[in-house]
């Protein structure tokens, strides 16, 4: 008897594991990726290159927390993996979930009383932030916040703060600057100094000189994102303009490492890793005509990585460097580039660095190549014009298993997918009669 009721107890967990895990399975966001066709309407594929979700959308967002924001005409909504969608197109505008909430507007009003005002979502599809005027919604929620704008009578202008997921003005008030939540701090500025806050809107780190009455202290000043516990700090020397040297900071406030001198801090931290940038005078020949050629000094800069512990740890040997994600980085070979062309403009030395056979390639966290030709990372004004919401490391490096980049096909620039082994699964549609999508 006690053997059958066991087995029955037994029987019961195992079905109820499997339930947990099947539900855990359907909230899981799927891997597909946003595509476009020849009319330039978007779709989505899978990590194979396979067309999961026909082209038919206007715009099209990634997949986050289980669907995607879309919009076909002048409506926008959301649609799940099998390209359903899961509630009405009802919004003006429609952005990804972030944190539980989706950022929408709406549409109020006619002619020149129109407006568009925005609020937030859940995964009810209902506002739990109803669409008002009082702000402008300028983001998604990060760690429980929003940063918004508000127009300020005093100022005459826009300020930033933050709500909350009630839509509360929250962590603190008018502010020059305010950025996103990240392993629990932001950057603020209140037109009186610039501090790390917490959630409550307490100073955490005060960034001004630690000496306040010694006006001759240096000031430290964080790009305004931790990751991985560190944050990238330039330190401006009294009496000097701009930085002087760059160090890590971390949530403490504490200086962890400073680079050295000529070593700038580019980029974050990933996977232990985060870019830098040296700059160094190079020995160059040059023609200056008759076939006469002459040595001259430029002042170059190459990019390379350093630890989390300031030990430069992948020499800077390359023209350009990207982040680390998935293990790879998109890094540039060729000739290191002058740290500003115009110094050039009309020397000798400008066509000695326009005769370049560099060109991007992928490496791992030793620094080895490990794919032989990876395409350009997208430029910032590509990320914020074409591809916003997108993600941090969209269109940097490999999300999900595939790149998204620009490749040369022939003598045109296009975006296409790449694959962990350097191949192409998806390149944009190009040729005669190709309509590009509208971004």
């Amino acid at each position: 008897m006690s053997g059958r009721f066991l087995s029955y107890v037994v029987a019961a967990l195992l079905l109820s594991i499997t339930f947990i895990q099947g539900r855990a399975q359907a909230g899981r966001s799927p891997k597909l990726f946003v595509i476009w066709d020849a009319r330039g309407k978007f779709g989505y594929m899978d990590s194979s290159g396979k067309v999961v979700i026909k082209p038919r959308f206007d715009q099209a967002y990634p997949f986050t927390e289980g669907v995607a924001a879309v919009r076909i005409g002048n409506k926008a909504g959301f649609i799940d993996p099998s390209g359903q969608p899961v509630a009405p197109f009802r919004f003006n505008t429609a952005s990804p979930f972030s944190d539980g909430l989706a950022e929408v507007s709406v549409i109020e009003g006619s002619g020149r009383n129109r407006n568009f005002p925005c609020g937030y979502i859940d995964h009810s599809f209902q506002f739990v932030i109803k669409p008002q005027t009082k702000f402008d919604c300028d983001g998604s929620f990060q760690e429980g916040f929003a940063v918004v704008s508000t127009y300020d009578d005093e100022y005459h202008e826009s300020l930033r703060t933050y709500i909350n997921k009630h839509g509360e003005f929250a962590v603190a008030g008018r502010l020059s600057v305010a950025k996103p939540f990240s392993e629990g701090l932001a950057l603020v500025n209140d037109f009186t100094k610039s501090s790390m806050v917490n959630h409550e809107g307490q100073t955490v780190i005060d960034l001004r000189p630690k000496n306040r009455a010694d006006t001759f202290s240096d000031r430290y000043e964080p790009d305004g994102s931790f990751s991985e516990g560190l944050a990238r700090v330039g330190i401006i020397v009294s009496g000097s303009s701009g930085y002087s040297r760059f160090a890590y900071m971390n949530l403490k406030g504490e200086m962890v490492f400073k680079l050295p001198e000529q070593v700038r801090a580019e980029g974050d931290f990933h996977e232990g890793r985060a870019s830098v940038l040296q700059m160094k005078t190079e020995r160059v020949q040059v023609e200056i005509g008759n076939g006469e050629r002459i040595e001259m000094g430029v002042d170059v800069s190459g990019y390379g990585y350093v630890d989390a512990q300031g030990k430069i740890v992948i020499a800077p040997r390359f023209s350009k460097a990207g982040d680390f994600s998935e293990g790879l980085a998109a890094v540039r070979t060729g000739k290191l580039q002058p740290i500003d062309r115009r110094d050039l403009a009309g020397s000798a030395a400008e066509s000695y660095f326009d005769r370049d056979d560099g060109h991007w390639v992928c490496i791992d966290r030793s620094g080895a190549v490990v794919i032989k030709k990876c395409g350009e990372p997208l430029s910032y004004n590509e990320l914020v014009e074409k591809f916003p919401y997108f993600g941090k490391l969209f269109g940097k490096g490999f999300v999900d298993g595939l790149f998204f980049q620009k490749t040369r096909v022939g003598r045109r620039t296009l975006y296409g997918y790449q694959d962990r082994t350097g191949k192409y699964v998806w390149v944009q549609p190009h040729g005669k009669g190709v309509i590009p999508p509208r971004w």
